[in-house]
């Protein structure tokens, strides 16, 4: 996944030759001066305009003093009559608990924890985030044989989340891959096993037992607090990826709709969301979530999920890489705005990613940013692909793709907008700068041209 063989010719998707440092991210000034490193210092600004505020030209001076004198930069700023209302479009990015403890000095459970989980929530609000994942594992345990569990100590992280103003949980998992001899897991296996119970295969009779009481447990647990309604839940992540033969698939495809049937069974409100790389798990996954590559493949398969009214969201990870559009550390910033252009073109209406702040133990993000893989697979992952944001001394500091990735949220909301009033001028502007997940214009001047003809069509 990282091209580490030198090569006669620069590929045409490569920014620059490796290594190199990347303005990323950032750190919020609160005092009026900015330190300078080796002469050098950059300088994010983001403008929002007040309530208020007349619509039209508007005109600000940037002032910067040196030691050698003060240097004014004349801005010219158009404000359009436009809002940018909350999408109807979902976004989650998952995070880490054991890097926000590690890095923040804090330990799971206490009230230090939570109010950090709080900072990096509003560092997800910033962009839009709507939708949180909890991952479930066997710390909700409570006995064995019989097997009972108890989700109470989730309650603080779940209560913030939903404080700061998400509005779905997401939850897993189900099922369980095992583990190889070696201790990795056991990537093409053909026998899940119990989430709560990895040693137990999930068909047989103590592992079905096992997943009821524990469904049931839940189910309880989430209707005591009033969250049933707004749930998403994995069954097993990718679970039609990295398999051996068709054989196995069709022993995954018959245990899958097994933990549907049985979660649909205790938790009625429940939505199935799961990344997959084709539509072959039909009828026991409600929300779809093919790789952009994934979706171009099979774009008929997937397309026609969405004309039947099955919810289609997509996702990065690791990949795809080269020309396809992604967030990686060495990408333009605006591929990442417009991977949510895609998402307007394909009528999907929801981007799923797992990296906000996956940092596994002896990652230093400033400096290893390629992250180890430990599936046993044999790979390390894409630089910046497992996160958003960097660990700070008060909390985490967003970082320039967060940014882009809020703008391309907002572009979705935007574009929303302009669909329900005209579709066809919506398909029109769309498709000026995006033709599918390979094939797009990445021009910026050519993109702000575009961006401000969909500005002037919701003005009109």
């Amino acid at each position: 996944m990282v091209l580490m063989e030198k090569t006669e010719e620069k590929p045409a998707y490569v920014t620059k030759k490796a290594p190199f440092f990347v303005y990323d991210r950032l750190e919020r000034c609160e005092q009026d001066e900015i330190m300078v490193h080796k002469g050098l210092a950059a300088i994010y600004l983001c403008l929002k305009a007040k309530e208020g505020t007349p619509c039209g030209i508007h005109k600000l001076s940037l002032c910067v003093k040196l030691e050698e004198g003060v240097y004014c930069c004349d801005i010219e700023v158009r404000l359009y009559d436009v809002s940018i209302p909350e999408a109807q479009f979902s976004v989650t990015n998952w995070f880490s608990e054991d890097a926000i403890c590690r890095f923040h000095h804090v330990k799971k459970g206490t009230g230090e924890y939570v109010d950090m989980v709080r900072q990096y929530a509003r560092a997800m609000r910033r962009m839009h985030q709507n939708t949180f994942f909890i991952q479930l594992d066997e710390r909700c345990v409570k006995t064995r044989r019989p097997y009972t569990f108890s989700f109470d100590h989730l309650t603080p992280v779940i209560s913030a989340f939903f404080e700061e103003g998400m509005k779905t949980m997401e939850l897993g998992v189900l099922l369980d891959r095992g583990v190889l001899s070696d201790g990795t897991p056991n990537m093409y296996t053909d026998k899940f096993t119990c989430a709560m119970a990895p040693s137990v295969l999930f068909e047989s009779e103590e592992g079905y037992e096992i997943t009821v009481r524990f469904v049931k447990d839940l189910a309880q647990y989430l209707e005591d607090h009033g969250w049933e309604k707004n749930i998403l839940f994995h069954v097993h992540d990718e679970p039609d990826i990295h398999y051996k033969d068709e054989e196995t698939l069709e022993a995954r495809r018959r245990q899958y709709y097994l933990a549907a049937n049985i979660l649909r069974k205790y938790i009625p409100s429940v939505r199935t969301i799961e990344a997959v790389d084709t539509a072959r798990f039909q009828g026991g996954i409600d929300i779809w979530v093919p790789g952009t590559a994934g979706y171009e493949r099979r774009k008929e398969e997937f397309d026609q999920r969405v004309r039947l009214g099955e919810a289609l969201w997509t996702y990065v990870c690791c990949g795809p890489e080269g020309h396809w559009l992604n967030r990686f550390l060495d990408f333009a910033l605006l591929k990442g705005r417009l991977l949510f252009w895609g998402c307007a073109k394909n009528r999907m209406t929801g981007f799923l990613h797992w990296g906000f702040n996956q940092f596994p133990e002896g990652m230093d993000p400033e400096y290893g940013t390629s992250c180890p893989n430990h599936t046993g697979i044999g790979t390390h992952f894409p630089c910046g692909d497992s996160f958003l944001v960097y660990p700070g001394e008060i909390g985490p500091h967003i970082g320039m793709r967060m940014e882009s990735q809020r703008r391309g949220v907002e572009d979705v909301a935007l574009l929303q907008c302009l669909r329900e009033k005209n579709e066809r001028l919506h398909d029109e502007l769309v498709e000026k700068v995006f033709v599918n997940f390979y094939t797009y214009q990445d021009d910026p001047s050519v993109f702000q041209e575009v961006y401000e003809e969909l500005l002037k069509a919701l003005e009109e």
